[in-house]
């Protein structure tokens, strides 16, 4: 097995991967900054959930979007109900997959959102860890064993017709770029890594 060196794209570097080239290209794709603004995530198109009762204030720290996407690749589409909810002022994203004709949209309030949580097919990390164990990285790269952590940015994604999910947390300088398999599992295909300045 080989112990990829750091491949540099721009600002960021490819500090492990599954498949150099794709890595390259999703790394160009997110130019001089590992940003969740970037272009690339425009390939979702999220509509935000409209629950009953009384919500919060400000949808900074509260919102729930819906898109239809086959996030798993499977060939069937799934519901993907993405949350951000604040801990300790910092937004922190979760995902929720659901079939797609799934109608716990309407069963869910600001209230109860127990119908949401239920389901098996998810991402909830807010407070917890995601380790960067599952690519080989140089000695360099691995040092202090790197994980996200704590609040988390998750954004499914479309590059040539396939589906990804990108992770990052609030320190900004790990981008994890995986395939969804169901069931809180990933598939880590790249680690990117904002370039020390």
């Amino acid at each position: 097995m080989t112990v990829p060196a750091l491949v540099s794209a721009a600002s960021v570097d490819v500090a492990a991967w599954k498949d150099q080239p794709f890595c390259r290209k999703v790394a160009a794709l997110f130019g001089e900054r590992l940003m969740p603004d970037s272009g690339v995530f425009k390939t979702v198109e999220w509509k935000p959930v409209e629950l009953k009762g009384q919500g919060p204030k400000t949808r900074h720290c509260s919102s729930l979007d819906q898109a239809l996407l086959d996030l798993d690749n499977d060939g069937t589409k799934d519901l993907v109900i993405k949350t951000t909810f604040c801990m300790k002022g910092a937004p922190s994203d979760s995902l929720y997959v659901f079939p797609a004709d799934s109608h716990v949209v309407e069963q869910l309030s600001w209230q109860d959102m127990a119908p949401l949580l239920a389901t098996h097919d998810k991402f909830e990390r807010t407070g917890g860890r995601y380790p960067l164990n599952a690519l080989p990285m140089s000695s360099e790269s691995s040092k202090g064993n790197p994980a996200l952590s704590t609040v988390f940015t998750v954004q499914p994604f479309i590059v040539d017709n396939h589906q990804y999910v990108a992770m990052r947390d609030a320190r900004g300088e790990w981008m994890v770029i995986a395939n969804y398999l169901r069931a809180e599992r990933f598939e880590d295909l790249c680690y990117l890594r904002m370039k020390p300045l």
